[in-house]
């Protein structure tokens, strides 16, 4: 069940700023953006403030569409899931080569989270706070350890190369079962530059 997951989390989208594992893991943050309590940030333009909360919902909104979007595409395109797979497999096996053990099974374990967040049965966990907060730091340690492999270039080289055309082809098919699909895609790369470009001024 974890194939799903990672193929979102670590192989496609990563184009669009490597965003899909967070939205997955937004729900457990309440809704409210990371950037509010973000240092100096109560001494800039309101209006200009808001503006930049407005588009990170916006942006969370994009990345859940075209997630489901996605999926959809995958589900429809067995090839395209399967070539998937196999890059997942590549990342994970040179993640466990640099030294991070149990890959699958933390990652499956995020999964889990992800799904009790979704259909809202976390809700009745009374650990659950303490649960997602230790989620979230495994979810970093999964992240350094992605860029921690991620540093070997030849296995960069070939799994990046892969990991493009797999991605192309993954849009083509997007817009084939959606048109809308390239639209969502531009607005959330202009968006991301905005957003980019508003924390570059207000540091």
């Amino acid at each position: 069940m974890h194939k799903k997951t990672l193929a979102s989390t670590f192989v496609l989208m990563l184009a669009l700023g490597g965003g899909a594992a967070q939205a997955q893991m937004a729900p457990e943050q309440g809704g409210q953006p990371e950037m509010e309590g973000a240092p100096g940030m109560q001494q800039q333009d309101p209006q200009a403030v808001e503006q930049q909360m407005q588009a990170q919902q916006r942006m969370q909104q994009l990345h859940q569409e075209l997630g489901q979007l996605q999926q959809q595409t995958m589900e429809e395109n067995p090839e395209l899931q399967d070539r998937a797979n196999e890059l997942d497999d590549r990342l994970l096996d040179q993640m466990e080569s640099v030294g991070y053990d149990n890959v699958r099974e933390d990652i499956a374990h995020l999964e889990e989270t992800i799904q009790q967040l979704e259909d809202g049965t976390l809700a009745d966990d009374a650990d659950a706070e303490e649960r997602l907060q230790e989620d979230r730091q495994l979810q970093m340690r999964l992240q350094q350890a992605q860029q921690e492999a991620m540093q070997d270039e030849e296995f960069m080289q070939s799994w990046e190369q892969d990991r493009q055309e797999l991605e192309q082809d993954l849009i083509s098919a997007m817009e084939d079962v959606s048109p809308r699909a390239g639209e969502l895609i531009d607005e959330l790369q202009q968006l991301q530059a905005q957003m980019h470009q508003g924390m570059g001024q207000m540091q």
